[in-house]
């Protein structure tokens, strides 16, 4: 099978970028043929803004790219904002089914998480049209791109483009309900639901270290405050890897309690260490999360994950099996979620483990994810025939 993926790289890597990579090497892996079409938003960004509904440049430079590798489906990731929907009107005139993952909320809100000053903003999922978005201006913090980006999403909303996408791709049966409950009225046929995976499980240790880890961007929407207050409470150690805004505070924290320590950046591997070695993960976000690899990694690790009950987190997780989960927000909620584990028996946090690993094996190898992406692709082919 010929595959052309179509992604904006991002400005700082992220996790949307790294599911990009995976899945092109997964394909590659199974022997079909991959090309990348990649768009970026260096350059003349303001052109690129103004261009965000139209952009004409990258829609030819999508018919070129058709043209010549002549795929059998098109696989597009984030189109914002250097693509634009202009690749959906080139690939449609290439008459080429193609399908769409849906990493983030952009076509629900301009703020692209549903998270806006500290908290959920869900306002403009009950409005035909996001004034309260663009009056607090939160893509950006700014008003005016707010404005320019919502114009966008109805302009191509009130002429079907959204439409013309053979199948979207999200990550939970939590944002398939939010999509279909939406202002876009797509069908539930039109959607469907598979998971992220981890090409690099860990191998199993049964030997676990009495320590929490907490492992991602050091942001307030992360959580990150809730941690280190709830744990500044607790005698039980938590290590902190990851970078961000709240990196000073952090370390602050660390400084003035023993029990908290920082581990800064860590690679990949040092990454699975800790995961092999900790009681348990700690997941505290207070957004809507797509999926994070960083479960998906914990549980090929065999270690439960005390969760956020919320978004992505409410589906990976099931409490009391291969985790726990905690009142988004919540301190003394996840202090005795913390307490409550701790103070398990071995044998029980060792059912737990079994439970994470089997989790793991059933939703998140790299085999069952090429056979499902798969099956999407070949179900928009045989439906474009």
């Amino acid at each position: 099978m010929k595959i052309l993926v179509v992604h904006c790289a991002y400005k700082y890597k992220g996790g949307e970028d790294t599911v990009v990579e995976e899945e092109i090497k997964l394909l590659l892996s199974q022997g079909h043929e991959v090309e990348l079409l990649l768009f970026n938003n260096s350059g003349n960004e303001l052109l690129k803004v103004l261009q965000l509904p139209f952009n004409i440049t990258s829609y030819k430079r999508t018919k070129e790219v058709l043209k010549r590798f002549r795929p059998d489906v098109v696989h597009i990731h984030n189109l914002h904002f250097a693509a634009s929907p202009s690749v959906f009107y080139a690939i449609k005139s290439s008459n080429i089914p193609f399908v769409n993952t849906l990493h983030n909320y952009r076509l629900l809100c301009p703020s692209g998480t549903l998270f806006d000053n500290g908290q959920l903003f869900l306002d403009s999922l009950k409005q035909p049209f996001p004034w309260n978005a663009i009056r607090k201006g939160v893509y950006k913090n700014s008003k005016m791109l707010t404005l320019w980006l919502a114009i966008s999403i109805k302009l191509h909303q009130s002429i079907g483009t959204w439409n013309l996408c053979n199948k979207y791709i999200v990550l939970t049966n939590y944002a398939k309900q939010l999509l279909l409950n939406s202002k876009f009225k797509l069908n539930k046929d039109q959607i469907v639901v598979k998971p992220n995976f981890s090409t690099t499980p860990a191998s199993k240790n049964s030997l676990r270290n009495n320590y929490f880890l907490f492992v991602g961007r050091l942001t307030i929407e992360k959580g990150v405050r809730i941690l280190l207050h709830t744990f500044s409470q607790l005698d039980y150690e938590i290590r902190i890897a990851g970078d961000g805004p709240l990196k000073d505070e952090v370390i602050n924290f660390s400084k003035r309690f023993p029990n908290i320590k920082f581990l800064g950046i860590l690679e990949k591997q040092e990454v699975l260490n800790e995961l092999q070695s900790c009681t348990a993960l700690t997941f505290p976000s207070i957004w809507l999360e797509g999926m994070p690899l960083i479960i998906i990694e914990a549980f090929s690790s065999g270690t439960p994950v005390i969760a956020s009950k919320m978004g992505a987190m409410e589906d990976m997780i099931t409490s009391g099996i291969n985790g726990f989960h905690f009142k988004p927000g919540d301190q003394e909620d996840l202090k005795s979620k913390v307490i409550d584990w701790f103070q398990s028996s071995e044998h029980v946090k060792s059912g737990f483990r079994r439970n994470a690993q089997k989790t793991y094996n059933d939703y998140f190898l790299p085999k069952n994810n090429a056979d499902q992406l798969l099956g999407i692709y070949k179900s928009v082919m045989n439906h474009s025939n």
